[in-house]
């Protein structure tokens, strides 16, 4: 993503840009990039994510009041 990455390293490094930094530390997450002629990669990214999507929002019970919906989405993120 050229706009998020400011230089391509061997493998999987990549010196990230300031902007995109603070928006995977503010929504507190660690990108990790594929390589850039590994195609095949691209797919088992988005499949991981398609996976995590079913996994935590497929059913979506009812829940008493907001602290009983975060109790049950703690649970969920520990049982990933």
């Amino acid at each position: 993503m050229k706009t998020a990455v400011d230089k391509v390293g061997t493998g999987k490094a990549r010196q990230v840009n300031a902007r995109f930094a603070a928006l995977a530390s503010h929504y507190l997450f660690e990108p990790e990039f594929c390589n850039p002629a590994s195609g095949w990669e691209k797919g088992q990214v988005e499949k991981n994510v398609q996976d995590a999507r079913r996994r935590l929002w497929q059913r979506m019970p009812a829940f008493a009041d907001l602290d009983a919906l975060n109790a049950w989405l703690e649970e969920q993120c520990i049982a990933q």
